[in-house]
């Protein structure tokens, strides 16, 4: 960052065919029939820590610069943007035909409540507020303009800017400080019609957007077998299809008749979470002995048959370059696992249990009900933790409060999937000492003085390949105080309806970059 950064309107090949696109006003009658897997906990962006609601969220609401298929930066709100030689100013320019539903304009006022909102710690901002809580200044010279200056200089900070802005007079409407997450009001293509509660979100575009579908219908089907169901009769336009369906769906002709399918990357990261403050996981021996303890390798092969998953070592995506390549991935070893728990002092028990200070080696797993895969993890797991001395308690919960619980680290141990959106790959929010809930979301209650210092370097060295190697530091530092066993990232399977065109994929995903979604169009003969 040694001279000024800027961004035009529309840069690059797909950003230049997406603005095309959007000159194009005809749009289906057809509804575009989605999946959401679990109700959303809400559709407010600024607090939102989970996928079902970011895929609805995307559509409702403009960020404030965006990200393309490969992870550039594309224009959204802003049309332009500069960032001083020193990374400490970041000057936007709005897009000045960008309106809210009722018309309005998008102003700066609304990108100074909305980053003001994020530094207000009454609200869980968590996703976005570690790379903004330097702010030193927002100005607004003027309806068009927002200059935002830092007091520390920070690598990563435009990601934290592919933020969804929210409006400042609907915020002051509401009577609640829930109702904007049941009544979101966007400046996206599409605008809320209707929500029933575990049921169905119905989505329509706003007057003159030149959005392809008139109206996308967003179908709650928490089970994996019911929406598979539903997708093979043609009630569904986008659903995962499992790794235990594939051959169903592959050997029925109807099912390819109406559906193609896509092997979709995944920005994504299993892993199981450890609360570092319970006394049974406080000791770093006890938690790389239970990482020892059971087969993963195996486990993959028999979860995401027939090719696995990339298993992974440390707290990035296993094909990210942030991975130090000379750490390994745990390998099973049940003897050096049950020497490492009696080395932190937990000692066998007369039912097989280990136990210490009267204390016994049990914890609970936290997951969502909704993941069948999950359910499976868990009961390997629970069988491989009893083989030396450790009990197991799987305890699944609807999608809504296994988040709540997760977010607000109320668990002895949590599976979960930590999707990088955006694809911001530094550990501090999740890491560092400063991040436990409610402030971030180190939601173990991890510290590791090591780490932090090198996390707090890695944020301030603006030379790209320099913070890459304090990246593979930070790697190395939690394989040997690890505050979480990290399990592995996998494609997924999708259903596309063969009445949909456009379908383009990412790094990514499906989802979580322009055009996205938002460039999915009825194919000719649906039209």
């Amino acid at each position: 960052m040694k001279r000024l950064l800027r961004m035009l309107v529309c840069l690059g090949a797909l950003a230049a065919a997406f603005c095309a696109h959007r000159e194009t006003p005809r749009a289906s009658a057809v509804p575009l029939q989605r999946h959401l897997w679990g109700d959303p906990g809400t559709l407010d962006p600024t607090v939102t820590t989970e996928e079902a609601g970011l895929v609805v969220e995307e559509l409702i609401f403009r960020p404030l610069i965006g990200i393309d298929a490969e992870r550039r930066f594309v224009p959204a709100l802003a049309t332009a943007w500069t960032v001083s030689p020193d990374g400490l100013v970041y000057e936007f320019r709005l897009d000045p035909k960008a309106a809210w539903e009722d018309g309005s304009r998008v102003t700066s006022d609304d990108v100074r409540f909305t980053l003001e909102r994020i530094r207000d710690p009454k609200v869980p901002a968590t996703n976005w507020r570690p790379a903004l809580e330097d702010m030193a200044a927002i100005e607004t010279p003027d309806a068009a303009t927002v200059r935002v200056r830092f007091q520390r200089t920070y690598a990563e900070r435009l990601l934290a800017f592919n933020l969804p802005i929210v409006s400042a007079a609907a915020f002051a409407r509401a009577k609640t400080p829930s109702e904007t997450g049941r009544k979101p009001f966007g400046s996206g293509p599409y605008r809320l019609e209707s929500w029933e509660s575990n049921q169905t979100l119905r989505l329509v575009r706003r007057d003159g957007d030149p959005a392809a579908f008139r109206e996308i219908v967003f179908r709650v089907i928490p089970s994996n077998a019911t929406w598979f169901q539903a997708g093979s009769r043609g009630e569904l336009d986008e659903f995962r299809v499992s790794r235990d369906q594939m051959k169903t769906a592959q050997a029925s002709t109807g099912f390819m008749a109406r559906n193609r399918i896509l092997k979709v990357p995944q920005f994504v990261l299993a892993l199981v979470v450890w609360n570092c403050r319970h006394p049974f996981l406080a000791d770093a021996r006890v938690r790389r002995a239970l990482a020892l303890a059971w087969p993963r390798a195996e486990t993959a092969l028999r979860l995401y048959p027939p090719e696995g998953a990339t298993l992974a070592s440390g707290p990035y995506p296993p094909s990210a370059p942030e991975n130090a390549a000379d750490v390994a991935v745990p390998r099973q070893d049940a003897a050096e696992s049950a020497r490492l728990l009696d080395e932190a002092g937990w000692k066998a028990g007369p039912d097989g249990v280990r136990r210490k200070g009267g204390r016994r080696a049990s914890i609970e797993l936290l997951f969502g009900s909704t993941q069948a895969l999950y359910k499976n993890l868990s009961e390997i797991l629970r069988a491989a933790y009893e083989k030396v001395g450790v009990e197991l308690v799987p305890r699944p919960l609807d999608w809504a409060a296994a988040t709540q619980r997760s977010d607000s680290g109320e668990f002895d141990a949590s599976l979960t999937g930590r999707l990088f959106i955006p694809p911001n790959l530094d550990p501090y929010p999740y890491y560092h000492s400063s991040q436990w809930p409610p402030k971030g979301e180190n939601t173990g209650s991890y510290k590791n003085a090591e780490a932090d210092r090198v996390m707090e370097a890695a944020r301030v060295e603006l030379d790209s390949g320099k913070r890459l190697e304090l990246y593979r530091q930070v790697h190395r530092i939690l394989a040997k105080d690890p505050p979480a066993d990290f399990l592995w990232g996998a494609d997924q399977y999708w259903a596309i309806s063969r009445r949909v065109e456009g379908v383009q994929l990412s790094p990514l995903g499906l989802f979580h970059f322009l055009p996205g979604p938002l460039g999915w169009r009825p194919a000719a003969a649906a039209r």
